[in-house]
């Protein structure tokens, strides 16, 4: 598709461009351009194309490239975007924009100048839903409570085959910003590794999804398969998805391995007897392994026959420990990986603390996310092959932020050719209060930074207090003298 309609603002709507270009297709015959051509059917005048079930006729958003017979494409791009029927995932629920499945063949388009016509046809969903995210009235949700119940998806325990064998029970703010609850929350509540991978929240309402902005971890690759777009989640809250008792959302964290969460909103606190605070109440389950190639179903799969048999049973448990989360960069690899895990041990304890260490710590930067390096020569470790990487030169970052690289392995360091990790980090920046929560308690309401160093924000004075006397006492001055 190419050209496509113009809106009031004179921005173009639709459109896409073919692989091949206009003067490579005009010369070829036209059982020979692509596939593109719909058996010779097409007339560069008519808008008209057939569509799968076999009905010929205008789409009434998106406009065709001439030799673009629109084979793939799902019925949804003949609809307009303001009122389409969306795809009904698993479980009835609308994820990914409701635009799945997806063709493989149309993988193969790219767009020149303008973007996929999947992409554009949810670039006006996407403005849409933001106009309606502006209009709601959150009332009270903001200063509101919320209990949520965290799971990983289909995997459930082996005792009835109903019940999840992960899950995490946490309270946390509605008004927390669904940026900071990936980073701070989730994250540390499933011992995932912060700013490795990207994420997407699904709103089953109609599908839209939530991410970080301008993310470039490894697995952003698989975007295309994952739901093309999404809207920044810094810009809204908790409370802008889930706003009644029962309602869900979907967390998908890491595009290539898959781990898929659902999250149930089971209690709303009325602003009275809310705090704010972030506590993690129950769970269950040891921590899912992070970037080692397994997802919710291959881990599930795992699972059911290491239940069976000791073999399959140790050979989990050293997949498990070959996990960045298991096996810390810079430790031995693989971590030793007790014959007697416990796969459904969980650490209350253990997880609160892993919160308020991430609560006490900048907002991750998702435009630098963690890199496992391999060099292909003794350079790699330089500013010139770090800007590759990156998308810009080190010196060019944002004043406060600089590239981390730490050696992968033992005895190892930078520059000897072996595997180190890579990351933007914020030395000195100060994150913006919409997009961090109290250092203390983890409340995103009425946040003032600490008068020192100005990059540790709280919602009360109590809570300033509390964590100067924990730890922030002994961090301050020096915070200070790198503003």
């Amino acid at each position: 598709m190419v050209g496509g309609r113009s809106n009031d603002n004179g921005e173009e709507e639709g459109g896409i461009l073919s692989f091949l270009d206009e003067n490579t297709l005009e010369k070829l015959p036209l059982y020979d351009r692509a596939g593109l051509i719909d058996n010779g059917e097409i007339d560069a005048n008519d808008p008209a194309r057939r569509t799968p079930s076999g009905e010929w006729k205008i789409p009434k958003f998106v406009r065709f490239h001439t030799y673009d017979a629109g084979v793939g494409l799902s019925e949804i791009f003949w609809q307009h975007p303001y009122n389409y029927t969306p795809f009904m995932g698993h479980n009835s629920r609308v994820e990914s924009w409701g635009m799945y499945p997806v063709s493989l063949y149309r993988l193969q388009l790219s767009g020149k100048c303008i973007p996929k016509p999947e992409v554009q046809f949810l670039n006006a969903l996407k403005r849409r839903k933001v106009e309606q995210l502006k209009a709601m009235d959150l009332s009270d949700l903001l200063q509101s409570d919320y209990t949520l119940r965290i799971y990983l998806s289909y995997i459930y325990n082996p005792s009835d085959g109903v019940t999840h064998r992960f899950w995490r029970r946490v309270r946390v703010s509605g008004g927390l910003r669904l940026s900071v609850f990936s980073d701070k929350i989730i994250k540390p509540l499933f011992g995932w590794v912060r700013n490795l991978h990207a994420h997407a929240f699904h709103d089953h309402s109609d599908g839209a999804m939530f991410g970080p902005k301008d993310c470039n971890s490894i697995d952003m690759m698989h975007l295309d398969k994952s739901g093309l777009t999404y809207i920044a989640d810094a810009d809204w809250t908790i409370a802008h998805i889930l706003s009644d008792e029962g309602d869900k959302m979907s967390y998908h964290y890491d595009f290539g391995d898959n781990w898929w969460h659902d999250i149930e909103l089971e209690h709303v606190s009325p602003p009275s007897e809310s705090t704010g605070a972030v506590v993690a109440l129950g769970g269950a389950g040891c921590n899912p392994p992070d970037g080692n190639g397994l997802g919710t179903h291959a881990f599930a799969d795992m699972l059911d026959k290491a239940r069976s048999s000791i073999v399959e049973r140790r050979k989990l448990i050293k997949k498990m420990f070959e996990a960045m989360n298991y096996s810390p960069v810079g430790a031995s690899w693989p971590a030793s990986a007790p014959p007697d895990f416990d796969f459904d041990h969980f650490d209350l304890e253990a997880t609160q603390a892993a919160i308020n260490v991430a609560l006490d710590s900048p907002a991750s930067l998702p435009y630098a996310s963690k890199k496992i390096v391999h060099p292909l020569n003794m350079d790699a470790h330089k500013s010139s092959a770090t800007a590759s990487r990156i998308g810009q030169h080190p010196s060019q970052l944002k004043r406060g932020i600089a590239v981390a690289q730490t050696p992968v392995r033992p005895g190892s360091f930078i520059g000897d050719g072996k595997m180190f990790l890579e990351e933007g980090v914020n030395k000195s920046r100060i994150d913006r209060p919409t997009n961090t929560a109290c250092a203390s308690c983890g409340s995103p309401n009425d946040l003032m930074a600490c008068a020192g160093c100005r990059r540790r924000f709280y919602c009360k004075r109590e809570c300033q207090r509390e964590h100067w006397k924990r730890t922030h006492r002994y961090e301050c001055a020096e915070m200070s003298k790198k503003k």
